[in-house]
């Protein structure tokens, strides 16, 4: 039986990363500081990033309540294109050897490269996956030590991804499925849609339909446009994005004319609260064609639910395992503009029937938290039920 007092969590993060992983990892991290008695994040940036790890600025991007000890290692790739050449394994090699010297009771990490250097100094080593088995190199270096004795569990974010780790030969023992999760404390003052809107400097005599994320193709943006096409009399206001993706749906929705939808770009977590908690509902349409569209486990839902407003989904396996057409969500066929139009027609019809879903998925959501989901990591770990 592991009993861990003494955690760190090896990460490959770039600190000041916009992408969604990183939010994950370190609401992750926050919750694992938490949890246990003395806790260590440990990652590679680039030299650059070094320079500004500034723990505000951090907390500010990643939306974090508490601080944790960092250790950054100025080892990551400088520029994408050389991130094939670049020696990962020296990172990898010099975290297990800090982690010994500490003398870690447990090494939690997403990087498939560490837990062959952490388990060869003898250190019990959790690796959590967000992506199904592969060929690849680092994935191969993963496989080649699922039955070492201080492997512990093997965490996915779904039952797919767990299926499919079962099909390849892991154990089933081993695997423990644990959706991604929320920062309930993030969402502990809701002001209300009015005064949400008057901060944001949002107009409070129109219904507004909000969508927070990236504004990748597979993600429903044009099936959005299409419902603001069909919508004149509701706002839509998409917030998040990397510059290239806002600048291109910015273009095509001037090209539609669409004077009732709005692009903010990226915004740091700290704001993701206030921008949910000032729609009236909020979407999420994932296209049948995203890549991840199987198994994920998108951080955008827990987050909806978590700010209690009527959500608009698209209606898919993995979306199902957590929520419930008519009860936690309204559910519509995924890639059609006219069904998301539909769905906003009617949940704005019915506000009633809007609260109502909107306060169950709050509810639902409370099992979801991120110290929630490392209790249940923690308890898999050390053999409890």
């Amino acid at each position: 039986m592991v009993l861990a007092r003494r955690v760190a969590y090896v990460s490959i993060l770039n600190l000041g990363s916009r992408m969604a992983h990183g939010v994950q990892v370190m609401k992750n991290a926050q919750a694992w500081a938490g949890a246990v008695s003395d806790f260590e994040f440990i990652t590679c940036v680039t030299p650059q990033s070094r320079l500004g790890l500034d723990p505000e600025a951090l907390a500010r991007l990643y939306g974090l309540q508490r601080r944790f000890a960092i250790t950054a290692y100025p080892l990551a790739a400088p520029h994408p294109r050389l991130e094939t050449f670049w020696p990962k394994a020296v990172f990898h090699r010099l975290a297990a050897g800090r982690c010994a010297r500490r003398g870690v009771d447990l090494v939690y990490t997403r990087a498939n490269l560490t837990p062959p250097a952490t388990l060869a100094l003898g250190l019990p080593t959790v690796v959590e996956t967000h992506s199904p088995p592969g060929d690849d190199p680092e994935k191969r270096a993963l496989y080649a030590v699922l039955g070492h004795p201080q492997l512990k569990p093997i965490v996915t974010i779904s039952p797919d991804l767990a299926r499919r780790y079962a099909e390849h030969g892991l154990p089933a023992e081993k695997i423990l499925v644990a959706p991604d999760g929320v920062d309930l404390a993030a969402f502990a003052r809701d002001p209300g849609r009015e005064a949400a809107r008057a901060q944001l400097g949002l107009p409070t005599d129109r219904p507004l339909a909000m969508y927070v994320g990236h504004l990748y193709d597979g993600r429903g943006v044009e099936d959005i446009l299409e419902a603001a096409r069909r919508l004149p009399e509701v706002n839509f206001v998409l917030v998040g994005g990397h510059a290239v993706d806002v600048e291109r749906w910015r273009t095509r929705a001037g090209a539609l004319g669409l004077a009732n939808l709005s692009l903010t770009g990226f915004v740091d977590n700290t704001l993701v609260p206030l921008h949910l908690w000032a729609g009236d509902l909020l979407l999420m349409p994932y296209g049948a064609s995203c890549p991840t569209v199987a198994w994920m486990s998108p951080l955008k839902m827990f987050e909806y639910m978590a700010a209690a407003r009527p959500i608009l989904a698209s209606d898919l396996p993995a979306i199902r395992e957590i929520l419930d057409h008519g009860r936690t969500a309204w559910l519509t066929p995924p890639d059609s503009g006219e069904a998301l139009a539909q769905g906003v027609r009617e949940i704005l019809a019915d506000p009633q029937r809007a609260g109502d879903m909107a306060a169950a998925a709050r509810a639902k959501v409370e099992d979801y938290s991120w110290d929630r989901r490392v209790a249940r990591i923690l308890d898999f770990v050390a053999g409890r039920p």
